[in-house]
């Protein structure tokens, strides 16, 4: 994976084949964002839908999640 910090500010990620297979076999992608610079952490999974990504968000998280945005308020 590559991780990374802009002069602006943005935080940028790029993920390889490997961390996709991590990501398709359930295992999410736990990023301490305070090792560039930032206060929180990243949680990434993957889901074929997006009642098996809020399962395994809220699993990887331990937290209830608010309810999602739709596609195109604030998703990539």
């Amino acid at each position: 994976m590559i991780r990374a910090r802009l002069s602006n500010g943005t935080f940028i990620f790029g993920i390889d084949a490997e961390n996709v297979r991590r990501l398709k076999k359930g295992m999410p992608l736990d990023i301490d964002l305070t090792m560039l610079g930032g206060t929180d952490k990243l949680i990434m999974v993957y889901g074929e839908t997006m009642g098996d990504i809020v399962r395994d968000l809220e699993e990887a998280s331990g937290q209830k999640l608010p309810i999602p945005m739709p596609h195109g308020k604030g998703h990539a």
